[in-house]
């Protein structure tokens, strides 16, 4: 959680560097955010669920073969996110979508794609072998690179700066990783085969990919209905509630690996700490964030406060849907239940793609956070009261072999 928290709350001062300090206008705030978002797209799609199958596998076996699995995880995702961002790339320039982008821009979205994979890759491989300081420091040496890199990059009028700074401190944090990962204790294990590795990820893929596109496509979906200086605005309002997101997923993502770790145990007590994490921190937050939405927002300035405040207080309500969601998913991951991984957020991003463009065309950007809120909501509602069901269970044998981590679970 403290690294999570550490890096979305450097996020958000890095976006306030650039509001206040550098002076740059919503509307290169916006192009710039719709880089970074269409990166994370392309590097979640390609990552799919191999860092699920990470946190899965690389209990299992031994150091050299969690570091094996941990480098053909990267080399598999960094291909298909190559691939992925020419195909987007050329497809843009056909058609003429996004010019406000660029050839470079383009450029920057496969270079930010590629980086992603392998930091939240090498995040899932230290997660997986029980040590979640690593995380701690990668994220420091990110964070602290967004908060030092804005204003040099700025003063050199390099083209797309608020990319190009996101870029060079995810550059440093892989190169960070790749020396902690040194530091990993020795452990003795079997070795596990690269096709069963696969299609653990597989089956975790889309469920994992799905997860996080709804969120991760609203900027640019603004940027393409209204422009890039109404994207600025919604990107400020998305950064700032996005805190909870991600205090939520780390809390979940935590729990996942607490399953695999511990083997074929009863989940309750690790359903009760997550929900009881929950309350102590996201719950307050999210209050905070509603009650004192134009406080907030106005630290951006006051632009940001007059046309974000109220979409921010509805995507903080919305972490009422999105954090029992995130935590059951987790629970169908470590269970190696498919397909609800992929019907559940299917749905939720269909819904949002409908409605979306409807309630901004009606409402603005408060009608997008809406959107994000009624996509989430039956999802969310159901989790909750399959999380209540589960955590008053007592597991049968069935659960108890799905979340065994021991190599003949395969």
């Amino acid at each position: 959680m403290l690294s999570n928290l550490i890096a979305a709350a450097t996020g958000i001062l890095f976006w306030l560097l650039l509001a206040r300090v550098a002076h740059l206008s919503p509307t290169e705030i916006g192009i710039g955010y719709a880089i970074v978002g269409m990166g994370a797209t392309i590097g979640v799609v390609a990552k799919g669920g191999l860092d699920t199958a990470l946190l899965r596998s690389v209990p299992a076996t031994s150091r050299e073969g969690g570091a094996s699995l941990r480098r053909f995880a990267i080399l598999v995702g960094c291909a298909v996110a190559i691939v992925l961002s020419l195909g987007l790339g050329l497809a843009a320039e056909l058609f003429h979508a996004l010019p406000d982008i660029g050839r470079l821009g383009w450029l920057l979205v496969g270079a930010t794609a590629v980086l992603l994979i392998i930091t939240w890759l090498q995040d899932a491989y230290f997660l997986a072998e029980g040590d979640a300081r690593f995380n701690l420091q990668r994220n420091l040496v990110l964070s602290a690179g967004r908060i030092v890199l804005p204003l040099p990059v700025i003063g050199l009028a390099w083209y797309h700066p608020v990319a190009t700074t996101w870029l060079l401190a995810l550059v440093a944090s892989a190169l960070a990783a790749l020396f902690l990962g040194r530091h990993v204790p020795t452990r003795s294990g079997p070795l596990l085969a690269r096709a069963a590795f696969l299609r653990r990820s597989m089956r975790n893929g889309a469920g994992s990919a799905l997860e996080f596109l709804p969120g991760l496509l609203l900027a640019p979906l603004v940027l393409f209905v209204d422009g890039p200086s109404r994207a600025g605005h919604f990107a400020i309002a998305w950064t700032a509630a996005s805190l909870l997101f991600v205090l939520s997923a780390s809390i979940s993502r935590s729990a996942l690996a607490e399953m695999v770790q511990r083997g074929a145990l009863d989940t309750r007590a690790v359903i009760r700490t997550g929900v009881r994490q929950h309350l102590l921190t996201v719950a307050p937050a999210a209050v905070m964030g509603i009650l004192f939405a134009p406080t907030i927002l106005g630290v951006f300035g006051p632009q940001y406060a007059a046309e974000g405040a109220t979409a921010f207080a509805i995507l903080c309500a919305s972490i009422l849907f999105v954090a029992p969601s995130y935590l059951y998913l987790s629970l169908l991951r470590a269970e190696d239940r498919g397909r609800p991984l992929v019907v559940f957020p299917l749905v939720i991003l269909a819904t949002l793609l409908v409605l979306a463009p409807i309630l901004e065309s009606s409402h603005g950007l408060p009608g997008v956070a809406a959107a994000w809120m009624l996509a989430n909501a039956p999802f969310g509602l159901f989790a909750a009261w399959k999380l209540r069901h589960e955590a008053k269970e007592v597991m049968p044998h069935q659960r108890a072999r799905a979340l065994d981590r021991r190599p003949h679970a395969e």
